[in-house]
Formats: structure tokens, C-alpha cells, sequence
């Protein structure tokens, strides 16, 4: 730990000592932030109970773990030519963005290690019992995965049928102009889907039950070929992390041969299909309907696989992907932008959205709609509103928008803190109830593409589903194993 950090420290000096090129600076702050980042997760995986942190899908190691890839390393694509609204940040802003982001994970860090008050989680820990009352740790037979699979693709089915749209199928002005009171409620209980996945994983993967793989194989091929007609590249890695996260839970580790099949699989088949399938349900003048998608979607997949040669379409994709996880663009934009041009927003719209996350929009039919990457996209990048395109604002961006630099660092220490209270509480190897809470907030926190007000938000309802999830999952306590 401490040579990773000494190296990080190295890497930012000699721009003090002696005068270096912008490409020079930015290739040295890439790599001080990479050591950083590196130096915290070894850290936070030597806390009491992180062993293992990576293979059992902590949040707080799994979160360094990305910043370092995509915050990181993956800066490092602005050495070479850049294309569409990324020619609207400056270099220089990049090499400020890195070290902001230096600033952030110093302070992630600490607020991690000193974790929050005993008190917070004692109540925590209570409140958590207290909603799971009633409900052993052992998972119910082999009809569950299919039931809570049923739940979460008859969401999708209803909402599809109700708005016109699935995924990126569809007209996107309708998700930036109306809502109604259903769609959060399907987009809850669509969640199901997730946890039928893991279900029938943990029971595939558990050394005490027999059978199951089938039912996964199954389950799993219906979400790729759903995620697929969606237009999603998120919906099967979220399909893989529900296989991963309870395989991790029981076997404390990575299965790597398979990560790297599936890693050079996805390069080659599902990363070009997606760019190609977009381009053709989403057009200029028409966009196609689900049931047309679903008939052109064969066709794409048949001139994907013939286009280039795998080893091609292996680069070409794996360069692509770096480009599309690289987060340093939008704190680079903001800090280019804010607050010479665009003044700093208020932090006190933090504190109101715990408020907006708890009313349904049943109960508030004014309730804003939240497109705040589409105005995002607009404002700090000049995309006319008739562009419908989403630009991910990070947490991190977000908090520098909301003040500057000690936003940056009280709320990513803040966030760090919570992060600690989550490993604490939820420990999927011991408690199956708890892949459904890391199924709903791991993956939205380690990728870290929205802004803290969403994440706010999403916390209540976040909570309910993965409560609910635990619940049905599990069987009922008996009257021996009641205190």
C-alpha cells in the first residue's frame, strides 16, 4: 500500500518542478490516480471482514476497483484522436479533472476506513432485521427462479405494451416529455427478474443442493436474448453480475476462465450487434417498433458475425468500451465549465431528494421527471433538445457542480462512509436474503454514472424491492430457529 502510494505521490510532482506538456501531465496524473486508487482498495480489502472483498463483491473494494478501470486507465484514450462531444472538453480540463478526482478518492477512502457512527449502525442493523422478521436463510425449491423471473419479464411485457417502448426501442422523446404513475412501480418490480437469476444461481451453485444448472442456463439465456432486444449491453452484464455475485458468495472467488470466455465473447458478438442494432431501430426521421426490432434483430445479428474477422471485431470493440466506461469526460467538462461559465448549483437540492424518492408519482402526478443526463447533454455540452441522448453526470461530477472542491470532498467521504455501512450489513455468503440488496445498489453505485440526486432518489424504492425480493426468496423461520 505504501509503495503504490508513494507512486502516486511520484507521479504528481514533477509537474511542479519542472514544465511538461499537457499529454505529458495527463499520461502522469492517469497513472498517479490509477496507484491511488490501487493503494486504497489494498486498504480497504485489509479491513476486518473485506478478505476476499473482490471474489465476494464487496461494494467498497468492487468500487475502487472500477474507479481505478474507468476513472483511470481509461483516460488514458485521450493520447489518441477524439470524436463527437468529447471535442468540446479541453485536455488541460482533463488533467484537472484527475486531480480532482485524486482529491476523491483520498476522501472516499477515509470516510470507508472510519466508517460511520456506532449508533447508525446499530439503528441499521436493527431496522434491517426488523424488515427481514420472519424469514430464515434458507432458499425456497426450485419453482422460485421461474416465479420471480415471471414477475420481473411480465413488468417489462406491461410496460412495453403501456409506453410503446422497450429499452432503446422506441420514440426517445417520450422518456424526457411525460411519465406516468405505473412506470416507476414496473421498473421496480422488473428487478425480479434480476433476483430469479440469482435464485436459480445460488441454488446452481450451493454444494447442498442438487440440480438447478438447467434452470439457470435457461433463465439466462432468456434475459441475454431480452437484454439483446432491448438494445442494452447493461441488461447482460447485469444478467452476468447476478450469476457472479452469488457465485462469489459461496465460492469466495472469481471464476477467471470463464470471466475471460465471456469477457472475449462479448467483445466479439454482443458489443457490435448493439451498436448495429441501434443504429438500425433508431433513425433520424422513423424509429421502429418492438415487434419490428424483434424481426430485424436475426438479420443484424447474421451480417455482425460475418462483417469482420473475430480477432478484428475483438479490438475494435475493446477499444470502444474503453472510450464508453471512461468517466473522467464529465468532471473534465464541468470543472472546464463551472463556475467561469456555468455558476454552481445549490447542495441543498441534495437534501430535498430523499423527500421526491419517497412520493410515488401516483400519489404526486406533478412530480418533475428526471432527464437530468438529457439537460445535462444540453447544457454543458450544446446538444440541441431534439438530439434525445443521455450524457452520464458521476456522482463525483455532481458534487463539484454543487460547490466546488469541498463538496467534492464531504460527499465523497460521505459516500465512502456508506459504502462501510453496506459491507457491514450485507454479506451474501452468509445470508442469501442479502444478493437481493446487492443485485439493486451494487451495480448502480461501482459504475457511478448518475448524479447524486438520482441516487438519492432511488434509494427508497430501491429498498422496498430488495426487501420484498429477500422476503419471498427465503422460507419462513421456523418455531425451532425463532429466538
Amino acid at each position: 500500500m505504501l509503495a503504490l502510494a508513494a507512486g502516486a505521490v511520484a507521479a504528481m510532482l514533477p509537474g511542479g518542478f519542472w514544465p511538461l506538456s499537457v499529454r505529458e501531465e495527463l499520461v502522469l496524473r492517469t497513472i498517479a490516480v490509477t496507484l491511488l486508487a490501487f493503494a486504497a482498495l489494498r486498504v480497504v480489502t485489509a479491513l476486518p471482514g473485506n478478505e476476499n472483498g473482490i471474489g465476494r463483491w464487496r461494494l467498497g473494494p468492487w468500487y475502487l476497483l472500477w474507479t481505478a478501470l474507468a476513472f483511470g486507465l481509461a483516460s488514458l484514450t485521450w493520447l489518441g484522436p477524439q470524436t463527437g462531444s468529447a471535442t468540446r472538453i479541453m485536455p488541460a480540463s482533463v488533467v484537472t479533472g484527475l486531480g480532482v478526482l485524486a482529491l476523491a478518492v483520498a476522501a472516499w477512502t477515509l470516510g470507508y476506513v472510519l466508517g460511520p457512527p456506532r449508533a447508525l449502525r446499530d439503528a441499521a442493523r436493527r431496522g434491517l432485521a426488523f424488515a427481514l422478521r420472519g424469514t430464515g436463510t434458507t432458499v425456497r425449491g426450485g419453482l422460485l427462479p421461474w416465479c420471480f423471473y415471471a414477475v420481473g419479464a411480465g413488468a417489462r411485457v406491461a410496460g412495453a405494451l403501456l409506453t410503446g417502448g422497450f429499452g432503446y426501442v422506441g420514440d426517445p422523446s417520450a422518456l424526457v416529455s411525460s411519465a406516468n404513475a405505473y412506470s416507476q412501480l414496473l421498473h421496480l418490480v422488473s428487478t425480479f427478474a434480476l433476483f430469479g437469476i440469482a435464485a436459480a444461481a445460488y441454488r446452481a451453485f450451493h454444494p447442498a443442493i442438487r440440480g438447478g444448472r438447467a434452470t439457470l442456463c435457461a433463465l439466462l439465456a432468456a434475459e441475454v436474448a431480452l437484454g439483446a432486444l432491448a438494445g442494452s449491453k447493461g441488461a447482460l452484464l447485469l444478467a452476468l453480475a447476478a450469476v457472479l455475485i452469488p457465485y462469489g458468495a459461496l465460492r469466495g472467488r472469481m471464476p477467471l476462465r470463464v470471466l475471460l470466455t465471456g469477457a472475449i465473447l462479448f467483445l466479439w458478438i454482443a458489443v457490435p450487434f448493439n451498436s448495429a442494432y441501434r443504429q438500425a431501430v433508431r433513425g433520424d426521421t422513423a424509429n421502429m417498433t418492438v415487434a419490428e426490432a424483434a424481426a430485424a434483430a436475426p438479420r443484424i445479428l447474421t451480417e455482425t458475425l460475418t462483417a469482420k474477422s473475430p480477432v478484428e471485431a475483438v479490438g475494435e470493440s475493446a477499444d470502444a468500451m474503453l472510450r464508453r466506461i471512461r468517466e473522467i469526460d464529465s468532471i473534465a467538462i464541468i470543472t472546464q465549465m463551472t463556475p467561469e461559465t456555468i455558476p454552481h448549483r445549490s447542495p441543498w437540492e441534495f437534501a430535498a431528494a430523499p423527500v421526491v424518492g419517497l412520493v410515488p408519482r401516483a400519489v404526486w402526478p406533478e412530480k418533475p421527471i428526471f432527464a437530468n443526463g438529457y439537460e445535462f447533454s444540453q447544457e454543458y455540452y450544446g446538444i440541441p433538445s431534439t438530439t434525445y441522448t443521455s450524457t452520464a453526470i458521476t456522482g463525483l461530477g455532481d458534487l463539484y457542480r454543487h460547490g466546488g472542491l469541498w463538496t467534492v470532498a464531504v460527499g465523497t467521504a460521505l459516500l465512502g462512509a456508506a459504502c462501510r455501512l453496506f459491507d457491514a450489513l450485507i454479506r451474501p455468503e452468509s445470508d442469501p436474503r442479502a444478493l437481493c440488496f446487492a443485485l439493486v445498489f451494487l451495480p448502480v453505485v461501482v459504475k457511478s454514472e448518475i448524479d447524486i440526486s438520482l441516487l438519492i432518489i432511488g434509494v427508497p424504492g430501491g429498498l422496498l424491492v430488495a426487501v420484498a425480493g429477500a422476503r419471498l426468496m427465503c422460507r419462513p423461520t421456523t418455531a425451532e430457529e425463532r429466538p
